[in-house]
């Protein structure tokens, strides 16, 4: 620009600001941009690293710290505990844990959590390492279920876990035993699996038991196959001796079951998962048939039950078909007598009742036994211990009974029989032999003998008198007897003068007995003989 005139001696013009507008922003705010971008590049990072977090309910939190105990799967950490806080009731303590985002779709209803510690028990010594390294919590993942944050703790670790392949079967029992959660299962004395769990059934008259078989072991189940409490002795005596059966020391003291597929000529198949077996009580159990249906009934005896106690057997003509439940004693109000009912329970297949059959009338051909003489009765089994037993069998003429209802069970008629009968018809006789008169009977024989001895006395004079008298006579008789046999035996005699003539006849009679025997022979060939003669 250049440069004005001055006007009335005033200098030049002061410069002027020219003030311009920029079309980009300053740099000077990059940086803060950047800051800011890369701040919240890596919140969003953090936040989408960061796993779940979850709660764990448990009963106590002995072991757990929070922010040192860790969440473990097969030894490798995807948790740790932030907080251990107590429920509001004060009965359960909350856990609350942060865990790896890849256990995320993991985290379901059927996933459990356990704190795993040193634990020492009369089966195995577990976790031993937690002793220097502390206690931590176990986890055993499932895809399966819904999706869920909050679980429930569990007291002990799960024996079926996710990575541990194998199969559940249920047994049946009448009654726990000494096996328990964790003890062993056995296939020849190997373990191969342990016990699950156990519930009392519904109806409360049975136990079920949940057992895990590891694979491979698991296809060794077959649908022929037993399973029986291997706990304790296994003890039976054969005509070979005496034979005991047990796994080891160790399942004598913690308990244990085992199974074995016997040879039978029913085919073994294969079965599905939570298949359900009996338990028998031991080994020689499994040998004997079991069967699924049982009835109860009811007996009234009128002999004496000492030594009927329950679990003693009730037979058919010495075959087992159940066992004694309950033996009491009740008034009966109407009569006002004692009666002892005794409760039975059988199972009816084995007197050849079909399983269609119990199923369309459970009763209707045990009316028709009773109606043939079915009865019950009092059996003593040991003579030198007094137990007794239920005895069923067809009794020829026992009057006509039937099976009486409306009570708990069906009452079924019975009988008196077996030794206690023998018993009883002995104390009666011997009550009327008490009654007879023995006094008066004794006097009377008294009489008797004293008579019988004066008949005795006058037969022997009569004997004496008769040898007095007829004695001489005989004697002369005999001695003349014998003569006369002397007599014949010297006529007799292969020297007499009768023997000789009697063997010339004999002689004479064979030689006319050839001759005539000649003449019949020529008569025979010539018979014309007869008439003309013989011919020169």
């Amino acid at each position: 620009m250049a440069d004005e005139p001055v006007e009335d001696g005033v200098g030049p013009e002061a410069p002027r600001a020219i003030v311009r507008t920029r079309s980009m922003p300053s740099i000077v705010w990059l940086i803060p941009a950047v800051a800011a971008f890369v701040g919240l590049y890596l919140a969003f990072w953090a936040w989408s690293e960061q796993g779940p977090s979850i709660t764990i309910v448990f009963d106590s939190a002995d072991g757990i710290v929070a922010g040192t105990t860790v969440i473990k799967y097969k030894d490798v950490d995807v948790g740790v505990v932030e907080s251990v806080e107590l429920d509001e009731d004060l009965s359960q303590v909350n856990v609350t844990a942060s865990m790896v985002k890849e256990l995320a779709g993991y985290l379901t209803d059927e996933t459990r959590f356990w704190v795993v510690k040193a634990e020492v028990s009369a089966s195995e010594i577990s976790a031993v390492d937690t002793i220097l390294s502390g206690a931590y919590i176990g986890m055993a993942p499932s895809q399966n279920g819904k999706r869920t944050r909050v679980f429930q703790g569990l007291e002990k670790a799960p024996i079926i876990r996710p990575d541990k392949a194998g199969t559940l079967f249920q047994l049946r029992a009448t009654e726990l035993g000494s096996v328990d959660v964790g003890s062993p299962v056995y296939y020849r004395w190997i373990r191969v699996g342990q016990i699950a769990g156990y519930q009392l059934a519904e109806e409360g008259e049975s136990v079920r038991v949940q057992v895990f078989i590891e694979a491979p072991h698991d296809d060794r189940v077959r649908s022929t196959t037993r399973f029986w409490n291997a706990s304790g002795l296994d003890a039976v005596v054969t005509a070979e001796g005496l034979q005991i059966d047990t796994p080891s020391m160790m399942a004598m003291l913690v308990g244990g079951i085992a199974f074995e597929t016997p040879a039978t000529v029913t085919v073994a198949q294969d079965v599905p998962e939570n298949m359900v077996f009996e338990l028998y009580p031991n080994k020689q159990a499994t040998r004997r048939p079991r069967y699924s249906l049982k009835t109860r009934f009811l007996l009234y005896f009128e002999d004496s039950v000492s030594g009927l106690v329950p679990g003693s057997p009730v037979e058919f003509r010495g075959i087992k078909l159940g066992e004694v439940l309950d033996v009491d004693v009740e008034l009966d109000r109407e009569t006002n007598e004692m009666r002892i009912p005794v409760v039975i329970e059988i199972e009816p297949e084995r007197l050849g009742l079909s399983v269609e059959e119990l199923d369309e009338d459970p009763t209707a051909r045990i009316e028709s036994m009773v109606a043939r003489g079915f009865r019950a009765r009092l059996l003593t089994n040991n003579l030198l211990t007094g137990q007794k037993a239920v005895d069923f069998d067809f009794l020829q003429g026992a009057r006509e009974q039937e099976i009486v209802y409306g009570r708990a069970y069906p009452v079924l008629p019975t009988a008196t029989g077996g030794l206690d009968a023998i018993t009883t018809r002995v104390a009666r006789i011997v009550d009327r032999v008490d009654q007879l008169p023995i006094e008066s009977i004794g006097a009377n024989l008294d009489d008797v003998f004293e008579s019988l001895a004066a008949t005795m006395g006058s037969i022997e004079e009569a004997t004496a008198a008769a040898n007095a008298d007829l004695l001489p006579g005989m004697t002369a008789t005999l001695e003349r007897l014998e003569q006369t046999l002397s007599s014949a035996d010297a006529m007799i005699a292969p020297d007499s003068a009768l023997a000789l003539e009697l063997e010339s006849l004999v002689g004479d009679l064979s030689q006319a007995a050839d001759s005539l025997r000649i003449m019949a022979e020529r008569l025979e060939e010539h018979p014309e003989e007869l008439l003309r003669g013989k011919s020169e």
